[in-house]
């Protein structure tokens, strides 16, 4: 029996969601030319559908994506925005003919063919579902194979927009190369959110300054700034960016951004420069170097009062909260088990944020 997608409530601004799918069999189907394709598909589907991408990591067998999908407008966007998504993922041949269909159709014609694209906007299930499908089509032509290239549908869990449960699921995110033992460092690994937003490309330095205005409220940082407001909470540092001599408004170039990962941007003294992975002996970096179940196979994390309220949202009785941490680090003894059915868990030593539970999976 399927586990319920949990999603956020229709009223609210926005869901946020990380999402998980897996090869058939586990097999290590991504080399590098997969990786690149399914990143370019990945962007186009993200265009078309109307999501943002925050960050992603695309491994040999499986993927992580962390997304924010915007609440459905109640009518379809006009015909040249329309267009332009339109464009996003098909060829410019095919997108001259749709063109031309919305050019030669009558007013109710052209209602209908908005609708016929609308409909494949603005959801998470419907995103996911065109990217892996295009992505399979893709990779069976070019291998000559047939049949069904995923596991199983993806899995998502459900993240409140307060506190540090979004950055930290970022943060788990980014980390899975150097969790694998693929690289000694996040920047290493090309194919994720965080190597692109080193490397100074614009759509992943997007989706940082769009998680740090969720985090933390602050609207008025550029991309550059916010990588770097990310990446110091990351490594346990002081996030505040100075300002650069000469750029008083201080906004950073991106060489800057690619140097202050290294501890060597003049936008951070000596003493604020991160220390690497290895600098930060049991703290966040440590802990999220330790796989977390709950991060893959929960239902909801954020603050207790939105997983109280999805609970209540979801209909179901209010389940039975565990004591101790769910979070890595714990002593043994005190962290609780993952346990069948309904359950709520603190995360971390605060109890700032939770998560809800509805499986025991750690698969």
């Amino acid at each position: 029996m399927r586990t319920r997608r949990i999603k956020a409530p229709s009223d609210a601004p926005s869901g946020l969601y990380h999402c998980i799918s897996r090869v058939v069999d586990r097999r290590l189907v991504f080399g590098a030319l997969e990786k690149e394709r399914f990143c370019d598909l990945m962007r186009r589907y993200a265009c078309f559908c109307g999501v943002r991408i925050l960050t992603f990591c695309v491994m040999s067998n499986h993927f992580h994506l962390l997304i924010e999908v915007p609440r459905r407008p109640d009518q379809p966007p006009g015909d040249h925005e329309l267009l332009e998504r339109i464009a996003a993922i098909h060829s410019s041949g095919r997108t001259r003919v749709i063109r031309e269909l919305f050019a030669r159709a009558t007013p109710e014609e052209r209602e209908a063919l908005r609708h016929r694209f609308w409909r494949r906007m603005g959801d998470l299930s419907q995103f996911l579902k065109e990217l892996k499908q295009r992505f399979s089509q893709w990779h069976n032509l070019r291998q000559g194979r047939r049949g069904t290239l995923w596991e199983e549908r993806f899995r998502s869990v459900l993240i409140g927009p307060e506190g540090r449960a979004l950055s930290t699921v970022a943060a788990y995110i980014d980390l899975n190369p150097v969790r694998a033992g693929i690289v000694s460092h996040p920047a290493e690994y090309r194919w994720s959110g965080y190597a692109q937003a080193m490397a100074g490309k614009s759509d992943a330095l997007a989706g940082y300054e769009h998680l740090m205005r969720l985090h933390d409220g602050c609207a008025a940082l550029y991309p550059q700034q916010a990588f770097i407001r990310y990446h110091h909470g990351l490594f346990g540092h002081g996030g505040r960016c100075r300002t650069i001599p000469g750029n008083p408004r201080g906004h950073p170039p991106v060489r800057t951004v690619r140097d202050a990962a290294r501890g060597a941007s003049p936008t951070v003294s000596p003493t604020e420069a991160p220390a690497g992975i290895a600098g930060d002996p049991g703290g966040i970096v440590d802990r999220l170097l330790r796989r977390i179940a709950y991060f893959s196979s929960g239902a909801v994390i954020g603050t207790r009062g939105f997983v109280d309220s999805m609970v209540h949202r979801l209909g179901l009785r209010q389940p039975r909260t565990m004591g101790g941490s769910a979070f890595p680090g714990q002593p043994p003894d005190s962290a609780p088990p993952i346990t069948p059915g309904c359950a709520i868990h603190p995360l971390g030593d605060s109890g700032e944020w939770w998560i809800f539970s509805l499986r025991a999976s750690r698969t």
